[in-house]
């Protein structure tokens, strides 16, 4: 999984993981140090108390850090995408949720087959 903001993807590295395979340490490191530096807090004080096997059966949360990018990124319109793979079908009626914590004013589009995310 990753985000696409026009042209430039993130993270550039891809996760490997399986949750099956309790291979998710990078996903969960992630998620638990989001808190620390979207707040500017020390870890010790903004610790979110998940441990991993309930990061694994409970929060499976991917967390995409897209603060540090270009000026040109910043100071026009952007069009996100989130792209995933998965090693086996997707369950009928699954849904994905995305949380967008953004400075910036937002408008979405759709065109019926995807909708997009305009800053």
């Amino acid at each position: 999984m990753y985000v696409m903001l026009n042209s430039t993807r993130y993270p550039m590295v891809d996760y490997n993981v399986s949750f099956q395979k309790y291979q998710f340490a990078r996903l969960y490191c992630d998620a638990a140090s989001f808190r620390s530096k979207f707040y500017h807090m020390d870890e010790l004080v903004s610790n979110p108390n998940i441990t991993a096997s309930e990061f694994c059966s409970l929060y499976p949360v991917f967390v995409f850090d897209v603060s540090k990018q270009s000026e040109r990124l910043k100071t026009q319109v952007t069009d996100i995408q989130i792209k995933a793979s998965f090693a086996a079908n997707v369950a009928a009626n699954t849904q994905a949720y995305a949380v967008v914590i953004s400075d910036r004013l937002l408008s979405f589009q759709s065109d019926g087959s995807k909708m997009t995310v305009v800053m």
